[in-house]
C-alpha cells in the first residue's frame, strides 16, 4: 500500500525551513506552549529547533543550504513513519542510511525533474545518493542530533552510535573531462538557441561561465556568490579572482589572460564597461532578465546543464562516442575536477595546484594526478631493465 507524502509546512513565527508540519505541543494553563524539560531554547517543535540550528553563527550560505536539504529529507522520512526527533532510535538511523542508498518506492520519493515544492510532482530525491552524498547526509544528521542534545531539546543522542562512517570509492578523481570536451563546451555555449536579446545575453554569460569555472577551478557557489569587484588586479599587475570558499575561508585564484578577455566581452554584452569600477558591487554572474540582477545558484546550474547537454549532442554528431559518454554524466563540478586534473598532469607543480584548489592537504590534491596507461607503460619499460653482463 502506498504511503501519501505529507503536506508542506505553513509558515510560523520562526522561519520554516522544513517540509512537513508537526503538531505543536498542547498549550500550558497560562497560554504559553510548554518547553521540553530543561530545554535551552524556546523551540516548541522539531521545525523550530532545526531552524535555530541553521542560524548558528558563521555558517556559510552553502553550508546552510546543504544542511537544510539533508534535514528536510530526514524529517520528511521520519514523519512518514509517524515519528518526531525524540522518537528516533539507532535502528531508525540504520534504516534511513539504507533508504537513501535506494529510496523506494521510487514514484513516491524520486523525481528526475526539479519541481516547485508546492507541485504535486515534487519529490525529496532525484535518485539514489552516491557514497559520498550518503556520508554527507549522515554527517549532517549527526551534527543536528548533537546540537539538539546540547540544547537539551533531546535527552539522548542515538546518532552518536553511527561510528566508522566513510565513503567507499576510488582514491583517484575520475569525474573529469578531457580537453576536447572542454572545447566542445565552449562551442556549445556559442550555439545556444534563440534570436532574442535575452538569448544573446545567455550566450555571452555561458561562454564566461564555462571559462571561469574551468580556468579557475572554483566551486559553483563561489562564483555565484562573488561580485564584480572579485576580479581585480594586484600591485604587480596580475589579475586574481577572490572568492569565499568552504568554511567561510577567503582565497584567490589566478585569472588567465583568456578569461580576462572573456570577462570584458561578457560585461560589455550586458551593457557594462569592459572592467569594473572600484566599488562596483553588483553580482559577478548576472541574470539574463532584469537590470543587472544577480543570477541564482539554481539558474546558473541550469544554464550550465543546458551547455553540457548541447555539448553532448555535438559530440554524438561528431562521432566522439567516448567524450559523449562522459558528457552524459557530467555536472558543473566536473569543470573544477577537470581543471585541477589538467593542471596536475600538465606540469603545474602540485603545491601550486593545491593553492589553486584551496585544499587543506596536498594528499587531496594528489588525487587529481593521473598517468595515461600508454605513457606509463612506455616510461616504465624505458626506465627499468637488467643490464647485459660483460661476458655476453
Amino acid at each position: 500500500m502506498s504511503i501519501p507524502l505529507p503536506a508542506p509546512a505553513q509558515g510560523g513565527d520562526i522561519e520554516s525551513v522544513l517540509l512537513v508540519p508537526v503538531p505543536h505541543r498542547p498549550l500550558a494553563a497560562g497560554g504559553a506552549p510548554p518547553l521540553p524539560s530543561g530545554s535551552l531554547t524556546r523551540a516548541i517543535n522539531d521545525e523550530e529547533l532545526i531552524a535555530l540550528w541553521l542560524r548558528r553563527p558563521n555558517l556559510s550560505p552553502r553550508t546552510v543550504r546543504n544542511c537544510r536539504k539533508e534535514a528536510d529529507r530526514f524529517l520528511f522520512w521520519i514523519r512518514v513513519h509517524g515519528k518526531q526527533l525524540a522518537d528516533v532510535r539507532y535502528e531508525d538511523l540504520l534504516a534511513f542510511a539504507a533508504f537513501i542508498a535506494d529510496p523506494q518506492p521510487a514514484d513516491q520519493w524520486i523525481a528526475t525533474t526539479r519541481f516547485a515544492r508546492a507541485d504535486p510532482r515534487w519529490r525529496p530525491f532525484c535518485g539514489p545518493l552516491a557514497d559520498v552524498s550518503q556520508l554527507q547526509a549522515l554527517t549532517v544528521i549527526k551534527s543536528m542530533f548533537r546540537w539538539a542534545c546540547a540544547a537539551e531539546y533531546l535527552q539522548a543522542n542515538p546518532a552518536q552510535l553511527l561510528t566508522g562512517m566513510r565513503a567507499v570509492g576510488s582514491e583517484a578523481i575520475e569525474r573529469h573531462l578531457p580537453p576536447a570536451a572542454i572545447s566542445l563546451l565552449l562551442e556549445a555555449a556559442d550555439v545556444l538557441q534563440g534570436d532574442t536579446p535575452g538569448a544573446a545575453l545567455r550566450r555571452a554569460r555561458a561562454r564566461f561561465l564555462v571559462q571561469a569555472y574551468y580556468l579557475t577551478a572554483v566551486r559553483l557557489n563561489e562564483l555565484v556568490g562573488a561580485d564584480m569587484r572579485s576580479i581585480r588586479r594586484d600591485d604587480s599587475g596580475a589579475w586574481w579572482l577572490h572568492v569565499l570558499g568552504k568554511g567561510s575561508r577567503r582565497g584567490k585564484v589566478p585569472v588567465p589572460p583568456s578569461l580576462l578577455a572573456e570577462f570584458r566581452q561578457y560585461r560589455q554584452a550586458f551593457g557594462l564597461a569592459a572592467l569594473p569600477a572600484p566599488g562596483e558591487a553588483i553580482s559577478l554572474v548576472l541574470a539574463s532578465r532584469g537590470p543587472q540582477r544577480g543570477a541564482s545558484h539554481y539558474a546558473v546550474a541550469v544554464a550550465l546543464k543546458a551547455v553540457i547537454r548541447r555539448a553532448h549532442a555535438l559530440a554524438l554528431q561528431a562521432g566522439m562516442s567516448e567524450i559523449a559518454d562522459r558528457l552524459a554524466s557530467a555536472s558543473t563540478h566536473w569543470l573544477r575536477h577537470s581543471s585541477l586534473t589538467h593542471q596536475a598532469n600538465g606540469g603545474v607543480p602540485l603545491k601550486t595546484v593545491q593553492h589553486n584548489a584551496r585544499h587543506a592537504s596536498i594528499k587531496t590534491t594528489g588525487r587529481y594526478l593521473h598517468k595515461d596507461d600508454v605513457a606509463r607503460h612506455a616510461e616504465t619499460v624505458a626506465g627499468i631493465k637488467i643490464l647485459s653482463s660483460a661476458a655476453d
